[in-house]
C-alpha cells in the first residue's frame, strides 16, 4: 500500500525579527510653536535688561572674552534645562500644570539670556575685530 508523505520546508533567515521603523512624526520645524515662542520672547524683554547691563559692565570693565564666557555658560545651562523641562512636560499628565509652568519659565529665562547676549556682545565683538581695538 503506497504512503503519501508531505514535507514542509521553512527557511529561517536567522537573527532577531526586524520591526519596521516607527513613523517619525512631524519634523522639528513643523513642531515649533511660533506664537508661544514670540509671546515668551516679548515677556522676557524686561528680564533681559539687567542681564544685558551685567554683560556690558563686564565687557567694559574686565574683558570681552570674560563677558562672552559669562554669557555662554548660563546659556548652555538654560538650554539643557529647557530641553529637560520640555521632555518632562511632554511626558506628564495633560491635567498637570506644574511641568508646563516649569517648562514655560525655563524657556522665558532662556529667551531673556539669548536676548541680552545678542543685544550686548556680537556687535561690539565685530567692531573690536574689525578695528583692532583691545580692551585692557
Amino acid at each position: 500500500m503506497p504512503v503519501d508523505v508531505h514535507v514542509t520546508v521553512t527557511i529561517d533567515p536567522g537573527g532577531l525579527p526586524v520591526l519596521p521603523d516607527p513613523d517619525p512624526g512631524p519634523r522639528w520645524w513643523q513642531r515649533v510653536r511660533i506664537g508661544y515662542n514670540l509671546g515668551l520672547l516679548a515677556l522676557s524683554t524686561p528680564l533681559s535688561g539687567p542681564w544685558s547691563w551685567v554683560l556690558a559692565h563686564v565687557r567694559d570693565e574686565e574683558s570681552l572674552a570674560g563677558a562672552w564666557v559669562m554669557a555662554l555658560i548660563p546659556l548652555a545651562v538654560l538650554a539643557v534645562l529647557d530641553n529637560a523641562r520640555r521632555a518632562e512636560a511632554a511626558g506628564a499628565n495633560p491635567d498637570m500644570w506644574g511641568p508646563k509652568w516649569r517648562a514655560a519659565i525655563t524657556r522665558l529665562l532662556l529667551w531673556a539670556a539669548i536676548t541680552a547676549t545678542v543685544l550686548t556682545l556680537p556687535i561690539t565683538t565685530l567692531v573690536y575685530l574689525m578695528t583692532g581695538v583691545r580692551t585692557s
